[in-house]
């Protein structure tokens, strides 16, 4: 894609007057520096360029782009949409879209953008791939979400047992965008008949649209052979559960493509899923070495070291994290926990207030208790009284929400 890109820039300079020499400086630099992963960097640039000729398709489309990366995937939309309209045959600014409203928790719109950018690209294997993605990481989502409840996790029993039987078994019904909507409407705590049968029907479609794309793929006689063994190691880890094959695939991906740094994460995350965290960290760590700004690498390394309590590793990774996406709510509250637990009260709060307050989700007031302890140590006791309250007031709430049995007792998907 970015070599595509590079060329439709040279010939979109090549077509341009002598008088918009800035324009064009603009978005070359700003190119540049997106093709070095210097997102950040590059923004500022391609804003400029996007205000001297603010339909111009590249200007908005990069501008969309690297706002995506750095975590601000509201601001990203209007300028991945107006791509779109510029030109609708173009299946690109689709892809980038999917990924922005799922980031921002919008599955249906994500569905129907990367529907839409498999229609404009004729089901090419890019496109192809980038819904297999999206499909693949949803059902395992939707999977993680379920586990929060006994009857969820009853549910996920049921998807086990029926993602074990052959793609071309199982049939979806209804739409996924219409799914997706309903879905939003109902309970998020999966504990009633209704959300679980929504969540195991679209799960069962995601994994038929997954199968569909293997199966596609391999019948076109796709050239790219690291890319169906990576599109299996995904179905069998996300889909299958079985980490240990979808590390076969993995590494017979990695021996086609040695110097792809995604097939090196996918790796550590089958082997984490294993229990092997060894492992995964070591491959996590050759997938920097290529990439140094992949962030599902670094989120991975403060993943593994959050979860064994060595918040002085993990803390690196996370400044790492915040510095490429500052607008990621979910690193800054890691980074805010990290901080705490060694000692750097004072800045912890920094991280931890303006997430509380803009009112990020604090189910069981855990991150409100860890506030008002970060307070005490600062000696604002009475602000540290009514955080405090405030961690009660949750946890009350959540342990009168399973006094029916439901959720008290079930698998706790926080750390």
């Amino acid at each position: 894609m970015i070599l595509f890109l590079a060329a439709c820039i040279c010939l979109h300079a090549v077509a341009q007057s002598p008088g918009e020499d800035q324009f064009q400086t603009l978005l070359k630099q700003g190119f540049e520096l997106h093709q070095q992963a210097q997102f950040a960097e590059a923004i500022p640039l391609l804003e400029r360029a996007q205000r001297l000729e603010p339909d111009d398709y590249f200007a908005n489309l990069l501008l969309g782009i690297d706002l995506l990366r750095i975590g601000k995937s509201a601001e990203a939309l209007p300028r991945l949409e107006l791509a779109a309209r510029i030109r609708p045959g173009e299946e690109i600014p689709d892809d980038y879209l999917g990924e922005a409203e799922a980031s921002l928790g919008r599955y249906a719109q994500a569905a129907e953008a990367y529907q839409l950018a498999m229609n404009r690209g004729h089901r090419s294997g890019q496109t192809l791939e980038a819904w297999a993605g999206f499909a693949l990481e949803r059902f395992r989502q939707i999977g993680q979400s379920l586990r929060a409840s006994e009857a969820g996790v009853d549910t996920v029993r049921r998807l086990a047992a029926a993602a074990a039987k052959p793609s071309t078994s199982l049939v979806c019904d209804g739409s996924i965008p219409g799914l997706e909507r309903k879905l939003a409407l109902q309970p998020t705590d999966f504990q009633t008949g209704g959300e679980l049968e929504t969540a195991y029907k679209l799960s069962i479609c995601y994994a038929v649209e997954a199968g569909k794309v293997a199966g596609q793929l391999q019948q076109d006689g796709v050239e790219d052979a690291a890319l169906l063994h990576r599109l299996r190691g995904d179905v069998l880890l996300r889909l299958r559960g079985d980490p240990s094959a979808a590390q076969q695939e993995y590494r017979e991906a990695i021996t086609l493509r040695p110097d792809d740094p995604v097939l090196k994460e996918r790796l550590a995350e089958a082997q984490s899923a294993e229990g092997d965290t060894a492992g995964a960290r070591q491959s996590e760590l050759a997938a920097l070495a290529i990439d140094p700004r992949l962030r599902e690498a670094l989120q991975m390394l403060a993943s593994l070291a959050m979860n064994s309590r060595n918040y002085e590793q993990a803390l690196p990774w996370l400044r790492q994290l915040e510095a490429e996406a500052p607008g990621d709510r979910a690193v800054q509250v890691e980074l805010g926990e990290a901080l705490a637990q060694t000692g750097n009260a004072a800045e912890a709060l920094q991280h931890l207030a303006p997430i509380l307050d803009s009112g990020y989700p604090d189910e069981k007031g855990a991150l409100h208790a860890l506030e008002a302890r970060v307070l005490r140590e600062l000696g604002r006791d009475a602000e540290a009284a009514k955080a405090a309250a405030e961690a009660r007031r949750l946890s009350d709430a959540f342990q009168e929400r399973g006094k029916d049995g439901t959720t008290r007792g079930a698998i706790d998907p926080a750390r």
